[in-house]
């Protein structure tokens, strides 16, 4: 285990932080998992989670703005 505190409420702050330290390489999946005593689906599920909202930013007319109207 590291030396870090545990975390008890993973913020968006915080799970964007160690999703872009996986997108940039600086840790894998596993690592980040072990690391903070996650699940591996768990952080798969928040990258996921950011593919797809960075997807969705990049359109001209995002999903979540159709639906609202």
């Amino acid at each position: 285990m590291s030396h870090e505190p545990t975390v008890k409420r993973w913020t968006a702050t915080r799970k964007a932080t160690v999703v872009m330290d996986i997108f940039k390489g600086k840790a894998t999946v596993a690592e980040v998992a072990h690391q903070h005593d996650l699940t591996v689906s768990e952080i798969e599920g928040w990258t996921d989670e950011a593919q797809c909202s960075t997807e969705n930013r990049f359109r001209a007319r995002p999903k979540d703005v159709r639906e609202k109207y």
